[in-house]
């Protein structure tokens, strides 16, 4: 399936099987599209998380991770002016690993409204839902619109505490990285949405035969440029910036259009539970066609079974 990488609001239908329920058929995911070749269920999941080293969780008790200040851009290289700390995963996503003096206003600016965009039409019910963090407290409301479509195009909106909201998690099960498959790069985008959420939350709003929910909107690009953020700063604050060549920083800038080139899925091997882990990221190397590349796993909203995203931040030296 191919998707244009321009912002793409997403609805889907409800009136079908409840995913698990016995029949001869398999499972049948709760939301659907027409442009969709399908969404997973997820079980339910607890809100509650403890600390393991390695992964970020929800209600951290522990301090933030405090890397080693860069001193310069880390994004385009700079080394005048006032330099600002990184939080390698957003803070809105519940981030605590913290790159002081790593990004220049100019590049700030650009991360910025590519992570606002994730945090806020992506991912917001979510994580007001989950009560992550925000830095505009005052914006973040006790209740919610939950948009629905009527069968004759009519809009309607059911105005819900965000508590009773439904969790619900978007993301995609992208190919590897076409660098890795030796792919050109194109802007084509490649995958398959993934909506993850507890059935019975949304079939309380679903009553109604062809009614649609609204669960967000999305761009693969920006999307893909978050990701690329992370990956970067994350590579720079562990193995420091001598340790790779590094080829993100166009695609993090929105200097390229082409984001699957070296952004793409995990496509190794089945994906193990991570119940009390609400994001997982790790380094690994890969080697392709002799070269051998720097990668940064990660997986967002991993309790929600959520995918991983393999990240190739560059060219090991």
């Amino acid at each position: 399936m191919v998707f244009d990488p321009c912002r793409v609001h997403f609805f889907a239908s409800l009136n079908v099987k409840a995913a698990g329920e016995n029949t001869s058929e398999p499972p049948v995911p709760g939301l659907r599209a027409e442009w969709l070749d399908g969404v997973d269920p997820v079980r339910p999941a607890p809100l509650h998380l403890k600390h393991k080293q390695g992964d970020v969780f929800m209600n951290n008790p522990n301090p933030p991770i405090i890397y080693s200040p860069i001193g310069h851009c880390i994004y385009c290289g700079s080394t005048e002016g006032d330099f600002s700390k990184e939080h390698i995963i957003p803070l809105g996503l519940g981030g605590n690993f913290i790159l002081p003096k790593a990004s220049c206003p100019a590049c700030g600016t650009i991360t910025g409204e590519v992570e606002r965009f994730c945090l806020k039409l992506m991912y917001g019910p979510l994580r007001n839902r989950l009560k992550l963090p925000t830095r505009h407290k005052k914006e973040r409301s006790d209740n919610l619109p939950l948009e629905l479509r009527k069968p004759d195009g009519s809009k309607e909106f059911k105005i819900i505490p965000s508590e009773n909201f439904p969790a619900i998690a978007m993301g995609f099960n992208f190919p590897a990285p076409g660098i890795l498959r030796n792919i050109k790069p194109n802007e084509a985008c490649e995958g398959t949405l993934i909506a993850h959420y507890i059935d019975a939350e949304l079939q309380e709003y679903m009553k109604t035969e062809g009614l649609r929910v609204k669960l967000g909107s999305i761009s693969i690009l920006i999307f893909c440029q978050m990701l690329a953020k992370i990956a970067h700063s994350f590579a720079i604050a562990n193995l420091g910036e001598k340790a790779f060549h590094p080829l993100l920083s166009d695609l993090i800038l929105g200097k390229s259009i082409t984001p699957q080139y070296l952004v793409g899925g995990d496509v190794s091997a089945i994906l193990p539970e991570q119940k009390n882990v609400l994001h997982d990221i790790f380094l690994q190397n890969c080697l392709s066609n002799g070269i051998e590349y720097t990668l940064v796993g990660i997986r967002l909203f991993a309790f929600m079974g959520m995918p991983r995203y393999h990240v190739v931040v560059g060219e090991k030296l």
